[in-house]
């Protein structure tokens, strides 16, 4: 059998190539299909440094891909050929890429960090255990009666604030720089209205957000409660409520991360009607 890696510079024809093979698995792959349409519209969305591209085939047939937007981790896509993972680390280390860490299903994962790590003389630590949630239908005792909008420009500035908040304590390890650039993308969502709240006595309580599209499905995150105003139910009925609008505009699903370590949000996801698809691991490198 013959392996090869081939990177691409050229995003329409990188998307027409890598998104048969993704759709194979598109809850799984929903990030990457995401972020492909995001490049496709806005080769600059994730920032001005070209995007890392590429697809792993064994005698012709692709089986794996795998892409990077710097700064951002590299992203495997879910496959069942680990050993394509050590032919990507090979093509990745000719082009010396300064890879800041790995996203992927559990095992590819780690076996991505544990072989980088070995030919690059780094360590790396896991910052995230995740589990990627589908929806099909909305559980209607979640739904409540709570006021819920898609938000206009007048919330910018408690959409922001929240954002932030979000971000450092769902990713603390982030960078300051890149907490700022994610911020600028929360002004643009909520000029397309892709922002929801919820409302109690006419005051904002929780928010979610409609993120990435893939052919049948859409992303929901940032999904964000106060402190002070959790364990009230806010965040089941907004995500309810957002993920009800979602198929409502006809995605087949709504899928999400959730952070394993937070036994609350799975319990929340489930009850809404989310379930369980695949792990999916996160690991940082470092010197």
């Amino acid at each position: 059998m013959r392996s090869d890696a081939r990177f691409y510079k050229d995003i329409n024809e990188f998307y027409e190539i890598a998104l048969p093979f993704l759709l194979k698995k598109e809850v799984e792959n929903g990030l990457q299909i995401s972020i492909l349409n995001s490049l496709k519209n806005n080769i600059e969305k994730y920032g001005k440094e070209a995007p890392i591209l590429c697809t792993v085939s064994i005698d012709d047939e692709i089986k794996l891909v795998s892409l990077r937007t710097p700064p951002y981790n590299q992203i495997l896509s879910y496959t069942d050929e680990l050993k394509t993972i050590d032919v990507l680390i090979d093509a990745l280390n000719k082009v010396k890429p300064g890879i800041p860490g790995i996203l992927g299903f559990t095992e590819g994962a780690k076996r991505f960090s544990k072989l980088w790590c070995k030919r690059n003389g780094l360590k790396s630590k896991i910052v995230m255990n995740e589990r990627i949630y589908k929806l099909e239908s909305v559980a209607e005792d979640t739904l409540g009666n709570k006021k819920f909008i898609k938000a206009t420009d007048t919330y910018e500035n408690i959409i922001l604030q929240w954002g932030r908040a979000f971000m450092l304590e769902a990713l603390p390890d982030r960078a300051p720089e890149m907490i700022e650039r994610s911020l600028k993308h929360f002004k643009t969502d909520i000029n397309e209205g892709r922002i929801f709240l919820l409302f109690d006595n006419e005051l904002p309580v929780s928010m979610a957000r409609k993120a990435g599209k893939s052919p049948n499905g859409i992303a929901v995150n940032a999904v964000y409660t106060p402190p002070h105003l959790r364990r009230k139910g806010y965040a089941t009925e907004c995500v309810a409520k957002s993920s009800k609008l979602l198929l409502e505009e006809g995605n087949k699903y709504c899928f999400l991360f959730t952070d394993l370590s937070n036994p609350t949000s799975n319990s929340i996801y489930q009850k809404i009607g989310y379930r369980p698809i695949m792990d999916v691991d996160e690991y940082h490198f470092f010197k």
